[in-house]
């Protein structure tokens, strides 16, 4: 793809216009220098690190922050996303490049100003998403190396909320509400049935799955149309089998209801009842 020079931002970063005639955002070190900066020459492929699609809704913002941030910044965030990538075993969008850099900016002036901001949080994102969090922490690893910073977990867990926000559909918002969601329903559990469940258990883990999944459906009201006369069926000889387990998944229902405003139908009831099943009964948790 050939692109043609418009304006400079500064010593890193230029306005180009692409075969298209799209306007785009193009970074590279001293390319705002090095460029031919004649109105619509060719620029040099060699100058070229990465490119952005600046749209009317967008362009402002892009420039604004790459307006003000030093190239330094640019090549922790290419480290960092790199980084995650791999951890994550994904390929994310430019969109998470521009909100890291604004995000690092951010962080990195308030440590220079020798301010901390606490992350609320920082427990439910190691325990419900823990692979973004470990991803997280080598971003921490990467930037404070290259800074000379000192962010700890909090900073990771920030980290990590951008990380679960591109790989997610849902919102900042939904994500938030999500994970506050998981909390009360792990803590009503282990009240409601006087268990403390074995964090690092195959079996907690999956029963984090399933509500992550529920609660996912449930805000984005993508449900699952189960057959009638077959959740019946199974919802009957659950309720003989496991009595005290579909009682459970009952009252958690009801608490996935009326605390958190989720319409658990029957089917969630009865596939709730098997994960609290083998969580009682198979030593996925501990009695207290």
């Amino acid at each position: 793809m050939d692109y043609f020079y418009l304006k400079t931002i500064n010593n890193n970063a230029i306005c180009a216009t692409n075969e298209y005639h799209h306007e785009v955002i193009i970074l590279g070190k001293a390319i705002g220098i090095k460029c031919n900066r004649s109105f619509h020459s060719l620029v040099d492929k060699k100058l070229i690190e990465r490119v952005f699609i600046a749209d009317n809704e967008n362009r402002k913002y892009i420039e604004t922050i790459i307006g003000q941030i030093p190239y330094t910044l640019f090549k922790v965030v290419d480290d960092v996303i790199k980084q995650a990538e791999d951890d994550l075993q994904t390929k994310f969008k430019d969109v998470l490049y521009l909100s890291l850099l604004d995000h690092i900016y951010f962080a990195y002036k308030t440590w220079e100003d020798k301010q901390k901001i606490e992350n609320p949080l920082l427990n439910e994102l190691k325990m419900f998403n823990s692979k973004e969090f470990n991803a997280a922490k080598h971003s921490i690893q990467i930037i404070n190396n290259t800074l000379k910073t000192d962010f700890d977990e909090h900073e990771a867990a920030f980290i990590a909320f951008h990380y679960i926000n591109a790989l997610s559909n849902l919102s900042s918002f939904q994500n938030k509400t999500i994970m506050k969601d998981l909390e009360q329903t792990v803590n009503y559990i282990e009240k409601l049935t006087n268990y403390s469940l074995d964090k690092s258990s195959y079996l907690y883990g999956r029963l984090l799955i399933h509500l992550k999944c529920l609660f996912n459906r449930l805000v984005t009201d993508e449900r699952i149309e189960y057959d009638a006369a077959f959740i019946n069926d199974f919802s009957n000889s659950l309720k003989v089998a496991h009595e005290e387990e579909w009682e459970y998944a009952v009252k958690i229902s009801s608490f996935m209801k009326y605390e958190l405003h989720l319409n658990v139908n029957d089917g969630e009831t009865a596939y709730l009842t098997m994960h609290i099943v083998p969580i009682l009964k198979q030593k996925g948790g501990k009695q207290t």
